[in-house]
């Protein structure tokens, strides 16, 4: 049991009512600036993990698990029967606070979310069967079906933020300190807007159709956020009558790099008519599409497992995902972008973990290699005009990519990564913590100190001769 805690101006600052996506959503009653806290809150409750693979699996005895239950949801039949089994242990005041919260009902639910009913239903009855105490199980039922639309990561449940509504353009962001959580404006908010945040982590950098299938299979609705429903920005390839394609469906180099910034993009999303005449490019884009999500959720699932990215084996399947990525899609498509981050976030680890041990500094190629990566990220970024800041995925890798260049000793270098880091110096002292807001001025101001050397030399030198 945990006690709620928040900002103690909440009440004040923001008010419940009907969103313009169907539910009930959380608006400002105030405006906010950039960086501001909007609230920050214990759980109400936690239940099951709402996370697969973390330490323990709920209720991993299950062998057996409803045939009319899909492959994807099993782990949520388990976490259901878990969540079930611990309801009875809260208070009455608190199950009544957390069932205000949404769940899908069966007059109001759709086709998306009679899955998760479905999954609900089997559960109650596996419980049932099993618990020969007696229980409410209309409310055992019904707190299946908030966890699973409500729950954050560790199946933490929270009064107030568990109310704010998605959206692949928020205008705020969550940062979790502990089992607390808080809310900040990532963008100014005026009074009387919606605040949003992302259930879908570096996904939302993703084209609208693998967005919305995330949240279909995890949430359990379709977004019709202002994004979803305009131009698909994420899914661009090099346009197919201009860039003619090879055998494989693949780019010409200058088409797949596209250094010179001159090839002619379409938005080309899996729903878009802009393709009816390339059959086999559909093709072979749907087929590069579902192996990069595919391997993304396999690091994410691998990550949630064991705390950490999963680098250790898997690098050459990266590699060879991002080539293929960049050969079909080009170089501002989501999945070479996002491949390359991942890429570029383990070269960087690479090259500090090798200046620390071996006290060598990285080779030119790397370093070259890995600021051409990060202006080809920051580019892919800013072109998708999103509210957040680009530090906000960025943020690490423009670090790392400033450390290395400091490493490298000389003054041209650290100016260098100290102009990456301006970049962003806003974001980093409103949303990283005093550390990290230590690390950037220290390594931003590095190469003042030849400055400072040459300075003392001349007068050293003066000195000499007088």
């Amino acid at each position: 049991k945990t006690q709620s805690k928040e900002h103690p101006n909440f009440a004040t600052m923001t008010e419940v009512k009907q969103s313009t996506y169907g539910k009930l959503g959380i608006f400002a009653t105030k405006a906010f600036k950039t960086g501001d806290e909007i609230l920050i809150e214990s759980p109400a409750v936690v239940l099951a993990s709402s996370t697969a693979g973390k330490q323990q699996k709920p209720e991993a005895s299950i062998k057996v698990v409803p045939a009319s239950i899909d492959d994807d949801l099993h782990g949520t039949f388990r976490s259901m029967i878990a969540v079930g089994k611990s309801w009875v242990e809260n208070s009455e005041k608190r199950k009544s606070e957390i069932l205000d919260l949404y769940f899908p009902t069966a007059e109001s639910s759709s086709k998306i979310e009679d899955r998760i009913r479905n999954v609900a239903k089997e559960a109650l009855q596996y419980l049932q069967k099993s618990t020969k105490s007696a229980a409410d199980w209309e409310s055992v039922e019904k707190a299946m079906l908030v966890w699973s639309c409500n729950s954050f990561q560790g199946g933490r449940i929270y009064l107030k933020i568990s109310r704010v509504n998605h959206s692949c353009d928020p205008n705020s962001v969550i940062q979790a300190e502990g089992e607390d959580q808080k809310m900040l404006a990532a963008t100014d908010i005026a009074l009387g807007d919606e605040i949003t945040i992302s259930y879908l982590g570096s996904m939302m950098y993703t084209e609208t159709e693998v967005r919305r299938e995330k949240l279909r299979k995890t949430k359990f609705f379709q977004c019709e956020c202002v994004r979803c429903v305009g131009e698909d920005i994420a899914a661009r390839i090099p346009c197919p009558s201009d860039h003619p394609r090879q055998s494989q469906q693949s780019l010409n180099e200058d088409a797949q790099y596209d250094d010179d910034q001159s090839v002619q993009y379409i938005c080309a999303s899996s729903e878009s008519s802009a393709l009816e005449k390339f059959e086999k490019l559909k093709k072979s884009m749907a087929v590069v599409t579902s192996r990069v999500v595919g391997f993304l959720e396999e690091q994410e699932s691998a990550k949630d497992k064991n705390g950490e990215d999963n680098d250790s084996n898997d690098e050459e399947i990266l590699e060879e995902h991002l080539g293929l990525a960049r050969t079909v899609m080009g170089d501002k498509h989501w999945t070479t972008n996002l491949l390359l981050l991942l890429l570029l976030d383990r070269r960087l680890s690479q090259m500090s973990s090798t200046m620390l041990t071996t006290q060598q500094i990285p080779e030119m190629e790397d370093v070259a290699e890995a600021i051409d990566s990060l202006q080809r990220l920051y580019r892919y970024v800013e072109s998708l005009k999103l509210k957040l800041h680009p530090g906000h995925i960025l943020g690490d890798v423009i670090i790392g990519t400033a450390r290395t260049l400091v490493s490298l000793g000389d003054m041209k270098s650290q100016k260098y990564g100290a102009e990456w880091l301006e970049k962003i110096t806003d974001y980093v002292d409103k949303f990283e913590s005093q550390g990290r807001q230590k690390v950037v001025s220290t390594l931003s101001v590095a190469w003042k100190k030849h400055d400072r050397d040459s300075s003392d030399d001349g007068k050293n030198s003066k000195k000499q001769k007088s």
